[in-house]
């Protein structure tokens, strides 16, 4: 009635290797979620990082444009720093702060041209320099002595941050 002895065996088998062979599935596609959640993960931190980036580069031709149209109107700039003012502050690098990088630093408002992050900058003068090294170009005819900013942008969104800095030349003309 119920079979040979050896029947009732294999049954039991088939079940046994069946449940084996749906705990591998099972254990593959929790492997593939997890791989897929990290890829996207990993891909949502660059991105954040290439935006911030962007952010910071979009600060510099803003400051770029007001120092060149500060100068075009003869308005006064910045005058040169001094020893311990010529320092970039530790809170201008810490990733964890949200507000301003410290005293001097003015706020960009947030744009899509700033990718809606928070970007902060600070010009200070380096003093003047009879003949700047490498600014010699097609756009720029001047050989002569020129005003040194350095200018140090700050761009965040969450935990990434950007600290861009670039040297501007405003030559006496």
């Amino acid at each position: 009635m119920w079979g040979k002895k050896s029947d009732r065996v294999q049954r039991g088998s088939a079940l046994i290797a069946s449940l084996v062979f749906l705990l591998l599935l099972t254990l593959v596609g929790v492997a593939g979620i997890k791989s897929s959640t990290s890829q996207e993960r990993m891909a949502a931190s660059t991105k954040l990082k290439n935006d911030s980036v962007q952010a910071a580069e979009a600060a510099l031709r803003i400051v770029y444009q007001q120092l060149a149209i500060a100068a075009q109107e003869n308005k006064p700039l910045p005058t040169p720093c001094q020893a311990t003012d010529c320092v970039i502050p530790e809170s201008a690098l810490d990733i964890d702060a949200t507000g301003s990088p410290g005293a001097g630093w003015v706020q960009i408002a947030t744009s899509a041209e700033t990718n809606n992050m928070q970007v902060w900058y600070r010009i200070t003068s380096l003093g003047e320099a009879l003949a700047p090294a490498n600014t010699l170009s097609a756009s720029l005819p001047y050989e002569g002595p020129g005003n040194l900013y350095r200018i140090v942008v700050v761009s965040f969104k969450g935990s990434t941050r950007t600290v861009l800095e670039s040297v501007y030349v405003h030559y006496v003309v």
